[in-house]
């Protein structure tokens, strides 16, 4: 899982060429390049990054080239450039920006197609700012065909953290940096709105936090979640629900297709 391509049991990771095994460099040299391996980060560690001489840092660690696992909240296309919204529930979207050569005189065959809404993406690119606005300057987007590859990321981004801090004679930060970053499966909790429960899956995180970011009396419907989150089986979401509602983490309100969050 940890080595030097994109996707799932093929992250962007740390022992990537250029990364934390790599030989020492000078000084002068590392000072002038920018960071060599992809790191894995969730979205909320690229929107809560500091800016110091211009490059991103998520605690100690700089983030530049970085992969992200989120659900596609909406799409703008244009000849040259697609406007994403990705959503990885760590934090607010994320805009993600895909240049293209989409002109009317490139074949249709040899056009870069959008990734349709609702359906979950890998995204690789480098961290940018415009305006005060942080953003990620895609340089390539694939669609998610595993659901596990959204447990595998929270993983690999906790595994980053740990590999970072330990390289740098700090591992007992690795959690901090990670929970600072909005994923909290290694911490004891958080008042991040978002903050993910150890010991659920990806898709049970998930069920919770669409149930609980419903602010109506009645609570979430069973259809709403499902249609929040579209590609994932409906099976699936129901299972989850079961599960959330026997451990106490949801409960119904008006009938058995509607829940609220017993931490809402």
């Amino acid at each position: 899982m940890w080595n030097n391509q994109d996707g799932f049991q093929n992250q962007g990771g740390f022992s990537s060429p250029g990364g934390f095994g790599t030989p020492q460099q000078s000084d002068e040299r590392k000072a002038s390049q920018k960071p060599q391996y992809v790191a894995p980060v969730t979205i909320a560690e690229i929107i809560n990054s500091q800016i110091a001489d211009e490059k991103f840092y998520s605690g100690d660690m700089e983030i530049y080239q970085v992969t992200i696992v989120g659900l596609v909240r909406s799409v703008k296309e244009s000849a040259t450039r697609l406007d994403y919204e990705v959503d990885d529930l760590s934090g607010p979207p994320l805009e993600v920006k895909q240049f293209v050569d989409n002109d009317e005189s490139v074949p249709d065959e040899e056009r870069v197609k959008a990734m349709r809404e609702n359906t979950y993406v890998r995204v690789r690119g480098t961290v940018r700012s415009f305006g005060g606005k942080k953003s990620i300057v895609a340089t390539k987007i694939t669609p998610v065909t595993d659901m596990n590859e959204l447990t595998y990321h929270i993983l690999e981004v906790v595994h980053s953290h740990v590999t970072f801090n330990a390289a740098n004679g700090d591992a007992g930060a690795s959690t901090s940096n990670v929970r600072q970053g909005g994923v909290t499966t290694m911490s004891n909790g958080g008042d991040h709105n978002n903050d993910m429960v150890s010991g659920l899956t990806s898709i049970q995180n998930q069920v919770r936090v669409a149930i609980r970011n419903d602010m109506s009396s009645e609570g979430a419907s069973v259809d709403a979640v499902c249609r929040q989150m579209r590609g994932v089986p409906e099976k699936a979401i129901r299972e989850a629900i079961d599960f959330l509602s026997s451990e106490g983490h949801i409960y119904s309100t008006i009938d058995d297709d509607h829940y609220k969050a017993t931490d809402s």
